[in-house]
């Protein structure tokens, strides 16, 4: 792994051009450099390679594009089946890259069973915490409004592009070029909505913009909105992205009655780690409560709010209760194997 904050590997040959037309395997190979994804090149009479992407040279310019069916189903939205060289270069862009390029990070959101949790606070903490070893990580704001994250770290004057920018794109997104244009805190890539607004679940380009992250990172800490809690758009898409879910809860009657309301998140898909901000004895109550194992307790970080008032962000009180609980939910998820 690395912590430059990009995987910069590739995979093998994730496409093959097979043809005869000279000028057109030129200006394929090109675009397969740009995607950064290996062309393979194949005689007319060469039998189709298991790749993820078979470019099939016809006559006029045409390139009829079949897609492995797993790539093909997990693509955002419908890819083309022939495009026409030149004129539609960005068309094949966009099929190499969502199709050739492996998701390869794992998932994990963060998300808060009631108001005032801390969610927000545990994800950068944890994106942090899986940094240190040695985890390429992006930290990605999903809240539909604008400015929380990028507040809470500290980075709201930081240069780099924020969802209104991402928004504003059409096409497919180059990881590692994505990547880069985004404001770093701590060796994380962060993902942040500002006062022009955040991720809306609804626009194609965000949902791009989180596959395009999970191609070059090992890891995508996810800030989840408190939408994911109801049935909808939010927790279909989101939830369906996430390998694990860490839910944050309190101590107390009404938290414990929330976390039981989003236990129900248990049945949804990814693997839920209760943790909570309470007495170890309050937080078993919650566990039991709700039906949930629980995967960390968090004592109470007192000073947190006045910490983000003074400069201090989260994770900066390394033995504090707040990034004691980020590496322990390393450990919990296994991040550092």
């Amino acid at each position: 792994m690395t912590t430059t904050g990009l995987l910069l590997d590739r995979p093998a040959a994730g496409a093959a051009l097979r043809g005869a037309d000279a000028e057109l395997a030129v200006r394929v190979a090109r675009l397969a450099e740009l995607a950064g994804i290996e062309l393979a090149m194949l005689s007319l009479t060469d039998p189709a390679p298991p790749v993820a992407v078979l470019l099939d040279a016809l006559p006029g310019g045409q390139v009829q594009i079949t897609l492995d069916p797993g790539r093909a189903a997990a693509a955002e939205a419908a890819l083309p089946a022939t495009v026409t060289i030149p004129g539609e270069e960005a068309r094949l862009l966009d099929a190499l890259v969502v199709a050739a390029l492996p998701f390869r990070a794992r998932t994990v959101g963060v998300l808060a069973a009631h108001g005032g949790a801390g969610a927000s606070s545990l994800a950068a903490a944890l994106a942090r915490a899986a940094t240190v070893v040695g985890m390429a990580t992006a930290l990605v704001d999903l809240d539909p409004g604008g400015g929380g994250l990028d507040v809470l770290l500290g980075i709201e004057f930081d240069p780099g592009r924020r969802w209104a920018d991402v928004r504003a794109e059409r096409g497919a997104f180059l990881a590692e070029r994505l990547a880069l244009t985004l404001p770093a805190w701590h060796l994380v890539r962060v993902l942040s909505g500002d006062r022009r607004g955040g991720a809306d679940v609804s626009d194609l380009a965000v949902r791009s913009a989180v596959r395009a992250l999970g191609q070059g990172h090992d890891l995508i800490v996810l800030d989840l909105p408190r939408q994911v809690l109801a049935p909808g758009q939010a927790r279909e898409v989101w939830l369906d992205r996430c390998d694990d879910l860490v839910l944050l809860s309190r101590g107390g009657v009404r938290a414990g009655a929330a976390t039981m309301a989003a236990a129900e998140l248990a049945g949804a898909g990814p693997e839920v780690h209760l943790v909570v901000r309470s007495a170890q004895r309050h937080a078993r109550d919650v566990a039991e409560l709700a039906g949930l194992p629980l995967a960390g307790v968090m004592g109470t970080e007192r000073s947190l709010n006045a910490d983000v008032d003074h400069g201090l962000r989260p994770g900066d009180r390394r033995r504090g209760p707040l990034m004691t609980c980020a590496r322990a939910l390393v450990a919990d998820l296994e991040l550092d194997r």
